[in-house]
């Protein structure tokens, strides 16, 4: 993939998110005249978006995808932007309904919430095994590379299971194909940041003298918040994962991340079908009730800081003694 293929998806990554920004600062402004209670929840909707970001089920997913058309030659610029925007998609048709009906709708989003909780947990946890497979057995192939001192770090994967799990997601072949997959992420709406949303959602409806438009501010400035922060990961992924096949004297680090990729998409799969199966099974158990607690931002955050770090001790090695 070379460079003049990505080129121009920077300015039309950049151009989508600095849209997203000045459409919802727009309506806060158009609202200004209602008081300025409006532009405090526009900056708690925003700060919502960008805590969001960081949810470990988005790392994991922005993480494997990125990983798998960076070796397809593919370019992954528009992969966190897409999926994110589908995921807030769903959180902005939740907010309209809630605005359109003057909050009456918000004591209905339980069971809405509980609908879409098992619907977009399976899809999640699915996607990601399947994810975590076609990985794991690249990392077999780059550690068989590694202890034979190849150079084929990128050869694929052959076999009756790895052709199965490469045909699910070859219709994942363009960043913005993220976008469905996103909405049915979304659609599983069981985060504390997507519920105080709706929560603001309502109250802000409610508020007397106030437009509907005006209280739609705080979706847009919620997407534009999670969708920047999704981008700039997506980036830096595609970055990490570019830089690390450049050279077959960087398979170290190649399969490092790949193989932290893999245990993350993993870990969350297992998280996420136990925590389905407990919800059904035995509700109220101390795991389920452990794993629902987990931190999610901060788990994402950990991931995040742990693939530029290798990426970061990567280079100074490298710098250190240079590439012949």
């Amino acid at each position: 993939m070379n460079d003049a293929q990505n080129a121009p998806s920077s300015p039309r990554l950049i151009a989508a998110i600095v849209g997203l920004h000045l459409v919802g600062l727009g309506l806060l402004l158009a609202g200004a005249a209602e008081g300025t209670l409006l532009f405090g929840l526009g900056g708690l909707a925003y700060l919502l978006g960008l805590r969001h970001a960081f949810d470990i089920d988005h790392i994991a997913v922005i993480d494997n995808v990125s990983r798998k058309l960076v070796r397809e030659r593919r370019s992954a610029a528009f992969v966190g932007f897409a999926f994110s925007a589908g995921h807030s998609s769903v959180v902005f048709l939740l907010c309209l309904l809630v605005v359109l009906t003057s909050g009456a709708l918000a004591g209905e989003l339980e069971g809405i919430a509980a609908f879409g909780g098992v619907f977009g947990t399976v899809v999640s946890a699915t996607f990601l095994s399947v994810m975590a497979a076609l990985n794991a057995r690249l990392v077999w192939r780059l550690w068989q590379g590694y202890r034979h001192a190849e150079c084929r770090h990128d050869a694929r994967a052959r076999g009756l299971l790895s052709r199965m799990v490469t045909k699910s997601t070859a219709w994942i072949d363009r960043g913005w194909k993220m976008y469905p997959l996103g909405f049915v992420f979304g659609l599983g709406f069981d985060t504390a940041t997507e519920v105080a949303l709706l929560g603001l959602s309502a109250g802000a409806a409610q508020h007397a003298g106030w437009p509907p438009w005006s209280v739609m501010a705080l979706p847009v400035l919620f997407a534009a918040g999670m969708t920047s922060l999704d981008s700039v990961n997506g980036w830096l992924m595609q970055r990490a994962y570019r830089w690390g096949t450049d050279s077959p004297k960087r398979l170290r680090f190649n399969l490092a991340i790949t193989m932290l990729s893999v245990a993350v998409a993993g870990l969350v799969a297992a998280m996420e079908w136990t925590g389905l199966a407990l919800d059904h099974l035995a509700p109220g158990s101390w795991l389920g009730d452990q794993i629902a607690a987990l931190p999610s931002a901060a788990l994402g955050v950990a991931v995040v800081a742990a693939c530029l770090l290798l990426w970061a001790l990567a280079r100074y090695r490298g710098a250190r003694r240079p590439i012949s």
